[in-house]
């Protein structure tokens, strides 16, 4: 039972029961919020909300359409301008890939990661088509756009069955020339949470670790594994000899908790394998060893 100190707050909605009602109801020491008024305004600044929203999303489709106009009216001139700029290498397949495999497997794959973080420009599938080069450790990946095509530079080191892809820019491509045709660069609006990404370029930082001294053929995985157990890493890249398809005997690493980095140069400088002995330091900076 309330007090002659207790108040019960009751909510007003609208289209429900008077206020006099309200009061009625509620009996004696009780009294209404002052918090219709905030209703209110909290009503008006939602609906000014939804209509900024709308008009930048009829901004957006204007520039939008306007971009693709100067993108179809550049590609009248140079026909093969596009094509560089709508491919990406895909790289570090797993070994049993084959033709069949890649416009299935891979392509689905593919469509399905872009799908998932937002890259997709426009309904159905973003890739149209995928192309597997002789020696079978890669593929070309052709997108319907640019846009497209720069999106799925963010998925650089996803992971594919057991491995993690490598994912760049084919040689002829000409950033000066992609920029007539849409977007160089990912968009920040991309979801890449809740993907299992290592990426493939390790950016220097004082955290970047070079790893020498490796059998010259060792695998990734056969490095990697000697490295996970420290913890997750961010980035890694065993630099390969393109002439062998077999590495160069070092890589670059680099772990999202740099608290280890360390410890992780602490255990495996001077580490033997096979017959030699792993030179392992900070890749930016003088060994302290």
């Amino acid at each position: 039972m309330a007090t002659a100190h207790q108040h019960h707050f009751l909510p007003v909605y609208p289209g429900s029961f008077g206020n006099e009602h309200a009061l009625r109801m509620a009996g004696p020491g009780s009294r209404l919020p002052q918090e219709h008024g905030d209703v209110q305004t909290l009503r008006e600044q939602l609906e000014l909300q939804a209509r900024e929203i709308q008009r930048l999303q009829g901004t957006t489709s204007h520039y939008r359409a306007w971009a693709a106009q100067l993108q179809a009216r550049y590609q009248m001139f140079s026909p093969d301008a596009a094509r560089p700029a709508k491919r990406v290498y895909v790289g570090n397949l797993p070994p049993e890939m084959n033709e069949e495999l890649v416009d299935t497997e891979l392509r689905n794959a593919v469509n399905e990661l872009m799908a998932q973080i937002g890259g997709v420009m426009g309904d159905g599938p973003a890739v149209a088509s995928c192309k597997l080069y002789p020696d079978k450790s890669y593929a070309f990946v052709e997108f319907r756009s640019v846009e497209e095509a720069s999106n799925c530079m963010a998925l650089d080191g996803v992971r594919f069955k057991d491995t993690f892809l490598k994912i760049r820019r084919p040689n002829n491509y000409d950033p000066a020339v992609a920029i007539m045709l849409g977007p160089i660069e990912p968009s920040p609006a991309l979801d890449l949470s809740g993907l299992d990404i290592v990426r493939t370029v390790v950016q220097d930082s004082p955290h970047k670790v070079f790893i020498g001294g490796l059998p010259c053929d060792w695998t990734e995985e056969q490095v990697t594994e000697m490295l996970v157990p420290f913890g997750t890493l961010k980035a890694f890249n065993l630099v390969m000899d393109r002439a062998t398809g077999n590495s160069r005997g070092y890589a670059f690493c680099e772990f999202i908790d740099v608290a280890i980095t360390d410890n992780v140069i602490t255990a495996l400088h001077g580490k033997p394998v096979g017959n030699k002995y792993l030179t392992v330091k900070r890749a930016l900076g003088p060994t302290p060893y």
